[in-house]
This record gives structure tokens, C-alpha cells and sequence, in this order.
């Protein structure tokens, strides 16, 4: 049976949520370090890097459409590739729907919509739902940290961005100016501790992530994700049903994985009769 669970919440900055930690460790460079001793080029690099982050971090609100694949290392140690596609919509400070159509057909999505955040699954009609704790940083922070909750790209969508990119961001090249995207955009590579990572940022006023690559070379098997971002909107028009959750009538509300109790309490069979595993 082929195994499709990827690291969780694959983002930019590291693996496993580490970047949802509140502090910052001590062993990084400061910045001010990082830029004495980068090269004129690199240091372009960066500023165009930062533009970016900041860019979205400043967004007040956005849609974009999102086509990702990625690779999971089977047990007989060959990579497969899966994918999905991906609507985002947000609305600073506390809204987000996110649906993913994966590759056998299935739906999915997450929303927080200011007071909850929900996951539902379109196959089963199963979805699970918590109060959401505040802002979207704290909400994506909560639903990766707390929840183990995997979210792809999740960096993306908080207004810290910029600055987590950084303080964690230890080689950064520039690689070209290219429009093989479509585009005129900036080729840029750069490192964290545990990421190697690729982005192509449009050449214009709006410096948008065009595409992103991240591999994982500490990995069992150097596994690699990539996402291709078009239709991006920076005034989209949302209505009342934008980020309201209507589950179907047939629906079965249960609790995510992260809030069942371990078997071996006493109060474990009454919390799991409330609902099923996520």
C-alpha cells in the first residue's frame, strides 16, 4: 500500500512546526551579522526575498490558486509523487479557507472564520472543529503546534514572515533573472538548518511567489515539495458565505487526534465516545 503521509506541516522555514515556536534561539545569526557578510549579490537576494514575505505580511486580504506536488519515500525506499490543488483565500486578521482537491479525487478544507477553526472532509462528510484563539498567526500557530495539524506553506499566510524567513535563513543565493514562468521573476535559493528551499518572485510592484521548491536533505530519502501559485488577487470580493461553515445534513462532527485522551485514562471511553479520530 503506498504511504502518502508527508512531514508534517512542510513549510519554508523547517520541518515538524518548529517555526510556530513563540522564542527565537539564541544560536542564530543576527541579521545585521548575516549582512556584513554577504556578497552584493546575495544581499540583493535577500532584499527581494524580504519584499516578498513582507509583501503578503501586509496584504490585507488575498486569493490565490495553488497546484502542489510532493514526494513520499515508500518503504522500498522509491519516491512516489502525489499532488493536490489548492484555493486560499484570506482576510486579515482572523479569516482563511483554504479547499484542497487532492489527486484521487477527494476535497477537503480548513477554514477559521474568527470564532472556530474547522477542518471537514468532503468524502466522508466528517469534520472537527475547536475555538480559534485569536489572529491568523496564533490560529496557524494552534492548528500546527497544538492540533498536529499539517498545513502546507502555513508561513505564507502570517504577517511574522518576514521576519521568521530572517532569523533562520543561513545561505541565500541569487540564481537568475528568468520568465520561464510566464513571468519576469527573480530565481532565488536559500537555507535553514533543516530546508533547502528555491522561490521565483515576480520582477514587478506586487513581488508574489510564483513558485516554491523545498527539499529536505536530514530526510529519510531527500524528499521534495513543490508549489506552482497562479490567479493571485490582492482585492478580491468575499461575501457572507466566504468563510461560513455549513456543514451537510448528513455531516458527523468528531475531535482532532490531538485532543483524545491516551487509552490508558480513566476518562479516555467517555471523551472518544464524543466523536472519532481525524
Amino acid at each position: 500500500m503506498l504511504r502518502t503521509s508527508l512531514i508534517l506541516a512542510m513549510s519554508i522555514l523547517t520541518t515538524g512546526g518548529a517555526w510556530a515556536e513563540k522564542s527565537a534561539t539564541a544560536t542564530t545569526r543576527t541579521s545585521s551579522d548575516q549582512a556584513a557578510a554577504e556578497t552584493e549579490s546575495q544581499q540583493f537576494a535577500r532584499s527581494r526575498l524580504m519584499a516578498m514575505a513582507g509583501y503578503l505580511a501586509h496584504a490585507e486580504k488575498f486569493s490565490v490558486n495553488m497546484r502542489a506536488g510532493y514526494e513520499v519515500v515508500q518503504d522500498s525506499g522509491q519516491k512516489i509523487e502525489f499532488g493536490d490543488r489548492r484555493h486560499i483565500v484570506v482576510q486579515r486578521p482572523n479569516h482563511v479557507r483554504i479547499v484542497e482537491m487532492v489527486s484521487h479525487g477527494g476535497q477537503s478544507g480548513m477554514l477559521f472564520d474568527g470564532k472556530n477553526i474547522t477542518m471537514f472532509d468532503g468524502d466522508t462528510g466528517l469534520y472537527a472543529q475547536r475555538p480559534q484563539p485569536g489572529d491568523i498567526d496564533a490560529s496557524v500557530i494552534h492548528f500546527v503546534r497544538d492540533l498536529k495539524m499539517r498545513l502546507p506553506l502555513a508561513p505564507l499566510l502570517m504577517k511574522r514572515f518576514a521576519d521568521e524567513l530572517q532569523r533562520r535563513i543561513q545561505d541565500i543565493e541569487y540564481v537568475e533573472h528568468t520568465d520561464i514562468l510566464g513571468k519576469p521573476a527573480h530565481h532565488i535559493a536559500a537555507r535553514t538548518k533543516t530546508t533547502d528551499f528555491q522561490v521565483w518572485i515576480t520582477d514587478s510592484k506586487q513581488p508574489l511567489p510564483l513558485r516554491i521548491v523545498l527539499n529536505y536533505p536530514h530526510q529519510e530519502g531527500q524528499p521534495q515539495f513543490w508549489a506552482n501559485f497562479y490567479m493571485w488577487n490582492l482585492s478580491p470580493s468575499f461575501d457572507k458565505t466566504t468563510f461560513q461553515f455549513r456543514p451537510p445534513a448528513d455531516a458527523r462532527q468528531i475531535v482532532f487526534a490531538a485532543e483524545l485522551v491516551p487509552s490508558g485514562d480513566p476518562q479516555a471511553t467517555g471523551t472518544q465516545n464524543q466523536g472519532g479520530k481525524k
